[in-house]
C-alpha cells in the first residue's frame, strides 16, 4: 500500500488499532511480506519475522521496523 506517497504496510489488531509500518528489512534492506497464517511481518531475503507493530520476532535482524504515521 501506498500511505502519504510512501510504501507502507498496514495492520488492524482486534482491538481495532491500526499499525503502519515501513516494510523495509532493518537487515539488508529486502521488503517484508505479511504473514497472515502468523501475523507477522516476514522477511523473504534472510528469514528476520517482526510482530504486526514492528517488533523483532527472530532475527538477524536486530532492530523494529520503523513506524510510520497514521
Amino acid at each position: 500500500m501506498v500511505h502519504n506517497g510512501k510504501k507502507a504496510g498496514a495492520y488492524r489488531d482486534k482491538a481495532g488499532n491500526i499499525h503502519v509500518i515501513k516494510p523495509t528489512c532493518t537487515h539488508m534492506g529486502c521488503d517484508v511480506e505479511w504473514n497472515d497464517a502468523e501475523r507477522s511481518w516476514d522477511c523473504p531475503c534472510h528469514g528476520s519475522r517482526f510482530s504486526h507493530t514492528g517488533s523483532v520476532i527472530e532475527g538477524p535482524a536486530v532492530k523494529s521496523l520503523k513506524k510510520m504515521e497514521k
